[in-house]
């Protein structure tokens, strides 16, 4: 695999620094990984391994917009920081009352303090929320009492407390790290092995159950409207080869002058390479090539990586990622039709969860129609729409 340092740390503190939500889920794709392993090996648990690596990730954040930038290559620095979080977080468990901390250690110190606000803040409710952000430096209230109550044992002094509330753009990347730790747990946790049967009773229980049970959804196919899950699945049909729908656009383009359709040797070294991942359904691995093209303002194949991620990230279940991939793309002549076809599959993941969006979706639908040419896609979404329309 192509190696995450083969950018500078220039491209990766600029990311950080202009869109700090991409910045943190390349951090993410690239290190996340790697960084909980060396972690794990050096013997802490995965727990202690992913917060350290949240803390990590907020630090160098924070150093992007401060404009410190250290020489150390940023997988590198990713690692000792998340170590000496962890280290110190041990530290704290095993060292007497009123230790004095070093300089280093409370560099640190202050980063995991302010986490810890975060994380209860995160869990008060949001009008409590949204009043101690919009007045960060008020240490009264009912809500500043009720964050002081949520901090429990880890209670500090309220002018930490503001201090935490002030900086709103270390709790959006605290928020950011948040989104991404809990869409790689999904997607790495492993699948729950299945109970042996027992005995024969339980195999005609299960049996009589099953039946039932088929017998019960041939009734929901034929007599209620699809979900939104199944929605999905009958529309989401993304290309089985990224170099291979790669190779369809440049023979579909006709223009003599779209440097789209021109992509560098490099472009096309990293395309293959995320293609050989994304064959074998590796997504994650995927990304990381993909990530190292459009790091590279200069790449002439950036409108296509930006495509393929947000492909990708529809595959990882992540599709606010892909949403924001898909509206990075400004090569609309080419991608037009597709961004709006897959901004659609992306809004119908979210109303998985979400129900009452289904109305909201159906919206999106009918405004994406007229911008599509395609006649089988269109066809698509118009059934999509009336499945969807109450």
């Amino acid at each position: 695999m192509t190696s995450p340092e083969y950018f500078s740390n220039d491209a990766y503190f600029n990311s950080l620094r202009t869109d700090t939500a991409f910045g943190v889920s390349t951090l993410y794709s690239l290190f996340r990984e790697d960084t909980a392993k060396t972690l794990v090996a050096s013997g802490w648990g995965e727990a202690e391994a992913a917060h350290c690596f949240r803390l990590a990730v907020c630090d160098i954040a924070q150093w992007a917009r401060e404009g410190y930038q250290p020489e150390e290559p940023l997988g590198q620095l990713l690692k000792a920081r998340s170590l000496a979080h962890a280290a110190l977080l041990r530290s704290i468990q095993e060292q007497e009352a009123g230790a004095e901390p070093s300089a280093e250690e409370t560099d640190l110190l202050q980063s995991q303090q302010k986490a810890a606000v975060w994380s209860a803040l995160t869990r008060l409710q949001p009008p409590c929320q949204e009043a101690l952000l919009a007045e960060p430096t008020s240490a009264e209230g009912a809500c500043f009492e009720a964050l002081q109550n949520e901090m429990g044992a880890q209670a500090l002094p309220s002018d930490r407390l503001t201090a935490a509330l002030a900086d709103v753009e270390g709790f959006r990347t605290w928020q950011y790290t948040a989104e991404h730790e809990h869409t790689w747990q999904k997607t790495t946790a492993p699948a729950p092995a299945a109970e042996p049967l027992k005995n024969k009773t339980w195999r005609w229980i299960t049996l009589t159950f099953l039946i039932v049970t088929v017998a019960y959804a041939v009734y929901q196919f034929f007599f209620r409207p699809k979900t939104v899950a199944e929605l999905y699945a009958s529309n989401f049909n993304p290309p089985r080869s990224l170099m291979a729908d790669w190779e369809q656009r440049r023979t579909a383009d006709t223009s003599d002058t779209a440097p789209a359709g021109i992509a560098t040797e490099a472009c096309l070294m990293l395309l293959h390479e995320a293609d050989a991942f994304y064959q074998q359904g590796d997504y994650r691995s995927a990304t990381d090539p993909l990530l190292l093209i459009v790091l590279d303002t200069a790449a002439a194949c950036q409108a296509d990586a930006w495509f393929y991620l947000g492909i990708i990230h529809l595959h990882l279940k992540d599709p606010v990622t892909a949403i924001q991939c898909l509206a990075k793309i400004e090569d609309l002549e080419r991608f037009g039709e597709d961004i709006y076809w897959y901004q659609v599959m992306a809004y119908l993941q979210i109303a998985q969860n979400t129900p009452h969006q289904r109305e909201r979706i159906a919206k999106a639908v009918e405004l994406a129609i007229p911008n599509i040419q395609n006649p089988k896609r269109r066809a698509q979404a118009e059934a999509l729409l009336e499945s969807l329309s109450p």
